[in-house]
């Protein structure tokens, strides 16, 4: 959908948003592959203890860095460069914890601690940094606010980088009921990703229903290009039965590139 997730309620939830996690339960688990050198997966956890919201996350990619690259230059590309081979072994890291806790009026705040990581050949540096978020009712869905990733850049190689800072608001919820058999639910948001680029995106779910417990859902997401092989459209599958959902999406690259899968599951 995109990579709209700041108004997203799934057990992975505080890795968009920890003011989300006062309405995520359960678990969601995925890895997504870029061709033949790349590989990104995720885990995120959320359950209530007492009063708060409790929630556990890990995120990594290793991939192959270009050899005789600086590290600031190897990271700056971006995700389209996942996919080409290099010399180098890299990845990248983070741990998550976040606790959230609902207040007056039902607003809801969170916050998260991470441990973040990168390594390029035998070098290699790490960092804390913080998220902060909020949500609330607004209509059928959910009004969210974050800013990620605040702390202090990292050194490889002499090299300082600031850490992928986004502050974001977004707009969500679903699925809700649409006709008889179908559901339909919605996500979009507006980040400042680093110092200076703004991306709009978002997406659509609509779900089938055969019988209880038993779902098919297509989703289709738009997001703003931040790099010249990204693509516009990105795309997914996901089938529902009961607690436990399956979930495949499909990002696009240009120039070449061959397209990225991610399969997903999350039980709730």
């Amino acid at each position: 959908m995109g990579n709209a997730g700041i108004a997203a309620n799934d057990g992975d939830a505080l890795l968009y948003n920890p003011g989300m996690l006062n309405g995520a339960r359960g678990m969601a688990v995925s890895m997504q592959r870029y061709g033949s050198f790349g590989t990104a997966g995720a885990f995120g956890t959320a359950t209530q203890v007492g009063v708060l919201n409790v929630g556990v996350g890990a995120q990594f990619v290793d991939w192959r860095a270009p050899s005789g690259t600086a590290w600031g230059d190897a990271v700056r590309p971006g995700a389209t460069r996942l996919a080409d081979s290099g010399g180098v072994a890299a990845s990248s890291s983070a741990f998550t914890f976040g606790v959230a806790r609902v207040v007056k009026g039902g607003l809801r705040l969170g916050a998260n601690v991470k441990y973040a990581e990168d390594r390029v050949g035998s070098q290699h540096d790490g960092t804390f940094a913080f998220d902060l978020g909020f949500t609330m009712p607004l209509g059928p869905a959910n009004l969210a606010f974050t800013a990620q990733n605040l702390g202090p850049g990292l050194n490889i190689g002499g090299v300082n980088g600031m850490l992928p800072r986004r502050i974001g608001i977004g707009y969500g919820g679903g699925l809700y009921s649409l006709y008889e058999h179908f559901d339909v639910g919605a996500q979009m948001q507006l980040t400042l990703e680093g110092n200076s680029f703004v991306r709009p995106a978002g997406g659509v779910e609509l779900g089938y229903v055969p019988i209880e417990g038993v779902a098919v859902v297509m989703r289709s997401g738009l997001r703003l290009p931040r790099e010249k092989d990204e693509s516009l459209v990105t795309g997914g599958l996901g089938l529902t039965l009961d607690r436990i959902s399956v979930d495949y999406a499909l990002e696009p690259f240009r120039g070449g590139r061959p397209a990225s899968h991610r399969i997903g599951l999350r039980i709730k």
